[in-house]
């Protein structure tokens, strides 16, 4: 039968192979997600990790605090039709 003759809704003609595409709003994946932390969360000693992440000296936790505040400062007012703005040095593109 072709499709022009196929009386079905077009949600009921969809074939089987396009079901596991899914766009933006992947359920699926969002739903291992959150499965996976919950995981995560629940068997590691997530206190200890923490603790091996911390710093290890003064200079890297002054580095990353300034590396936090330079995320924040870009993050204000992004454009991203000024190249100036979220790449600084680079030069806004002529063609545009």
């Amino acid at each position: 039968m072709s499709e022009h003759n196929d009386r079905r809704s077009r949600k009921d003609r969809k074939s089987r192979a396009h079901d596991s595409v899914q766009g933006e709003g992947d359920y699926r994946a969002a739903k291992r997600y959150r499965h996976d932390v919950e995981d995560f969360v629940a068997r590691a000693d997530v206190d200890a990790l923490a603790h091996q992440a911390a710093p290890s000296s003064a200079k890297e936790a002054r580095d990353l605090a300034l590396a936090a505040d330079r995320g924040r400062e870009r993050s204000r007012g992004d454009d991203a039709a000024d190249a100036g703005l979220m790449y600084p040095g680079r030069k806004p593109d002529a063609h545009r």
